[in-house]
This record gives C-alpha cells, structure tokens and sequence, in this order.
C-alpha cells in the first residue's frame, strides 16, 4: 500500500523557491518516521478506593494570562444559600512585570501594610507581560465500577497539569476547599532604641504599664530619648539586688534580627483560615532575647531620677543573669495574648520552666486568615481542580490527602507566604491587640498587578 505524503522543503538560505509536491511513501519508510500525539490517554487503578483514572493529557505548553472578576464553584446546594465551596474575588493568572522580570505590586492605602518587591505602578515601569503556565495539561475522571459497562459511572473529574508554575494573585481569598500548602519565612527585623512595655498615652496602655521612654510626662531623664517604638508587654520588675532595681518600663533595648521557617497546612471544605505549624515562636522569643541588648535604662532612685547603679553598661553586664527570666516572661505574655493557658511552674527550675514555655509555644499552631493572602508564586506539578461526588471524597494519583466532595482545589507546595515585620509589629499583635489569635499576625502585600495602564483589575 501507497500513502500519499505532503513534503515541503524551505531552503530559503539556499536561494532556492520552496516547492510543495505530494511524495509517495510506502509502509517501510512510514516505519521509519517518529511523531508525538497531540493528545494521549493514561490509565491508572486505585484497588484501595476501588477506582479508576483516565487521564486525557495535551503535550503542549499553555500560557495563561487571565483575569476573573469572581469565581464561585460549589455554591447552594449542601452548602446553604450563602455557601461555596471555593468564592475568589479578583483571581488573576499571570502579572504586569517590570524590565527584569518582576512582578509589579499594586499599590496599597493600608497603613502598615508591605508595599511588595516592586510597588513602582508608573506605566513606564510597566514593561512586559508575566505568564502562568501550564505544561502538558489534562483532563482525568475518575470511574467507579469499571469493570462492568452496566456499573460504571463517573464519580469525578480533575483538570489539572504535569506542572503548574507563575503568578498567580487574588483580591479576597474568601472561602477555600481541598487541599492547601506551602511554606512562610518569618523574617523579624533588628530594631534600635524600643521599648519594652507600651507608649504611653495610646490606647489600652494603662499609666502604670507604660514606657518611662514614652516622653517626659512618663519619667524619661532629660538626657533621654523617646523610643522608636514599642513591644507592648505588661510592665513587671525584673531585678531587685542590693538597691539595685529594674522594671521593663525602665528599660529600652536593641535587638539583632530573626527568623524561621515554617508549613501552611489546610485540609477542609469551606476554610477561611490555615494552620501554620513548626514557626517556633518559643524558639524565636529566646533567639530574640539572647541577642538584646540594652540601649537606655533608668531605675528608680530612693534620691530621685534614676539609679546610678541602673545604668545601661551595668544593665549589659547584668544581661547573663537577666535573660532567662526576661525570656519566661515574654513567653508567657505571649501565651495570654494568644489566648493559651500559660502552664504553672510548680518544682521546676527557671530553666526547665523556661523551656516548658518554649516547647509550649512552638507546639501552637498559629491561625492565619486566608483573605490576608493576595500573592502566590505557584511551582506545584500537582496543580488542580476537581469536581468530587463520593461523600468520602477522592484521593486523585499523586495527592497527599483526598479532596472532599464538592469542588475543591489542590496546592500543595504551591506558594510561600514571606512575613517580614518588626519584632514590635508582631509581639504587638500577640500580646497587646490580640491580630494573632485572631488570624491576623501581619498583612501580606496586595495583589499582583495584571492590567497594564491605571487600572487596577481588568
């Protein structure tokens, strides 16, 4: 047999007019000739869940540059009038980039919040368009009772890709199903001249917490200066030797900066929060205490103004003797500005109790409200979204956890969440305006911008 093949050979550089003619091949040379299908069907078997996936692929790169004003899957039904399964305002894939490549943060009118690594929305910085991109894409069903044409029946379907990876940005995360990870870098900032206790004059800073170094009305010396700002823990006497004493409102201190590492772990239907484990607060609290060191320090004299004997070089000194009460006490602040039960120490030493408190601490899993999310740099090749209906829900080929029923999203190891902030900043929302317990430790940076020009969501 005879197959008719239609050859073209362009050989411009030869000067020579391309020219399209049908040549003859025959079985033999056709043998000899390699393709790749646009589409491919893969089938896998799961005897566990007692189900079967097909998985139709397309071996092509897709590049997404996307906006979408709301995307709401899963609304009413089992879910109640209000209720969605995923409801994202603002969702883009892909970003406005600058002239090396990165992605432009759009501006902010929140005080306090991070502006991002390039805030500058000048359409002159506006240089190129930053894609999401998706490689090998597919569509995979799940079939319950295969075996038997008379059975079976599609349970689920998944559309998803060998891997996922670019900016993607929301407005408000508002409510989120499946499967959710990722890692957040806690970086804490070294700060100079802060006070220990609370500025007084602010509110819920009670006269006798608040910061001698809030200003003159406070007792600050004349050759004092006010603080450049403030941890805001409760005022409480750390030395009392020899005529010598010492309370944290005397105090300000210099600290070296911190960091950790931590999970984001989600696994639900309809969250609004996840879980961020392993951030080693405890652990933080003691590497910030062990770097202090004191800046101005005014105790009280029995003849007025401040000790002599107070002064900052013999509050350095003393530092070795002082830290681990210091670490104790911020410790347990920050347990009941958490809102946690702060153990006794009943027969334990200052130090065991100490570390009690830290291994207390590090063992809390810290709440962090998901609308506070508004960047993710995706790098997942488990990128997805299904559509479940077995009440059990389905664990899809490669997923961690199952999914629940409904629809659901899957990111796992998807983004990282970088909290960069002031010690102040966070011991603040721990233990003076409880942001933390609420789910609230930082803000993030507002979303990607993804519209060239003025506008902010096209």
């Amino acid at each position: 047999m005879k197959i008719k093949f239609l050859s073209a050979v362009v050989t411009l550089w030869l000067g020579i007019t391309p020219s399209f003619a049908m040549t003859a091949m025959d079985d033999q040379a056709l043998s000899e000739v390699d393709g790749q299908a646009l589409l491919n069907l893969v089938k896998e078997s799961d005897t566990g869940q007692g189900l079967d996936f097909y998985k139709l692929a397309i071996s092509a790169e897709l590049s997404l540059n996307t906006n979408i004003k709301t995307l709401q899957l899963g609304c009413g039904g089992d879910n109640g009038a209000d209720g969605c399964d995923i409801d994202i305002s603002n969702l883009s894939f892909g970003c406005v980039a600058n002239a090396s490549g990165t992605c432009i943060t759009l501006p902010t009118t929140v005080a306090g919040q991070p502006k991002g690594i390039d805030y500058n929305n000048d359409i002159s910085n506006q240089n190129q368009l930053k894609d999401f991109v998706l490689t090998n894409p597919f569509f995979q069903f799940a079939i319950q009772g295969g075996t038997q044409a008379s059975t079976r029946q599609v349970v689920g379907v998944r559309l998803g890709a060998e891997k996922a990876e670019g900016p993607m940005s929301v407005g408000t995360l508002n409510t989120f199903s499946g499967y959710l990870t990722g890692k957040t870098n806690l970086n804490i900032s070294a700060q100079t001249n802060i006070a220990v206790t609370c500025q007084g004059g602010t509110a819920g800073c009670s006269n006798s917490d608040a910061s001698k170094y809030s200003g003159t009305n406070y007792g600050m010396p004349k050759n004092g200066t006010v603080a450049t700002a403030y941890l805001g823990v409760k005022d409480a006497e750390i030395l009392n030797l020899l005529g010598i004493k010492v309370r944290y409102k005397d105090l300000t201190i210099d600290t070296k900066s911190a960091s950790s590492n931590a999970d984001v772990i989600a696994n639900g239907k309809r969250l609004t929060q996840v879980k961020i484990a392993n951030l080693g607060l405890g652990t933080t609290v003691d590497n910030v205490v062990a770097g202090l060191k004191v800046n101005q320090s005014c105790g009280e004299s029995i003849f007025g103004g401040c000790n002599l004997l107070t002064s900052p070089g013999i509050s350095n000194a003393l530092l070795p003797l002082l830290k681990t009460g210091i670490q104790t006490y911020m410790k347990q602040q920050t347990l009941s500005g958490l809102n946690l039960a702060v153990p006794a120490q009943g027969s334990l030493s200052d130090k065991d109790y100490s570390a009690l408190l830290t291994n207390t601490l590090n063992a809390y899993l810290l709440p962090y409200n998901l609308n506070n999310v508004h960047q993710l740099d995706v790098n997942s090749s488990l990128f997805g979204i299904a559509l479940t209906s077995l009440d059990q829900g389905i664990k899809y080929p490669g997923y961690a956890q199952a999914v629940n029923k409904g629809w659901s999203m899957y990111l796992q190891d998807a983004f990282t969440l970088n909290i960069n902030d002031s010690l102040t900043s966070l011991m603040s929302n721990m233990v003076q305006n409880g942001n933390a317990a609420a789910g609230n430790i930082t803000m993030l940076e507002p979303a990607y911008r993804n519209c060239f020009g003025n506008l902010k969501f096209c």
